[in-house]
């Protein structure tokens, strides 16, 4: 088994707070018919035949305030579904609501190419702040939501921590 497509999974622990867990989608070599490279298995929709149409996605973009340095976090929340969020541009940091820890479990930045799980839909919720990226500037925050409803509660259990080196 290859080392698999990283996810941060942000979810709501039995406190009611948001957290955040380094996971991977595992992948496996897969060859013929154009299909050459590590793939992980289908996202299907178990109670569907064809799963034809099943799969809401929807792109949003953010753009950078004019006075970013002033900007403090966007207004606390929870995620509205659970939902797959891949961040197309952007460098962003997420912190968890009502703790006052800055660990890895509780804070995390989020940039472009980065896959996040958004599960935390009850509890104390999560904020949100642009950063700057690697090159010192800010980015608008494009990206593509992927829905996930009740059908896709077996796509987190798929998910393997991610192995510290």
């Amino acid at each position: 088994m290859t080392e698999g497509i990283p996810v941060v999974r942000m979810y709501t622990d039995s406190s009611g707070h948001t957290r955040f867990a380094k996971m991977q989608i595992p992948i496996e070599p897969k060859t013929g018919l154009g299909s050459v490279g590590l793939f992980s298995s289908l996202l299907v929709n178990k109670n569907l035949g064809d799963n034809s149409g099943d799969v809401k996605t929807q792109f949003a973009v953010t753009p950078v305030p004019e006075n970013v340095e002033g900007e403090g976090p966007k207004l606390a929340h929870t995620a509205p579904r659970r939902q797959l969020v891949l961040s197309l541009s952007g460098c962003l940091e997420f912190k968890s609501c009502g703790v006052d820890s800055d660990d890895s479990e509780h804070k995390v930045v989020i940039r472009r190419g980065d896959i996040l799980l958004a599960e935390d839909l009850e509890g104390e919720g999560h904020v949100w702040r642009f950063i700057e990226a690697q090159d010192g500037r800010f980015y608008p925050w494009v990206r593509c939501y992927i829905h996930l409803g009740e059908e896709y509660d077996h796509f987190a259990s798929q998910l393997v921590p991610t192995v510290k080196h």
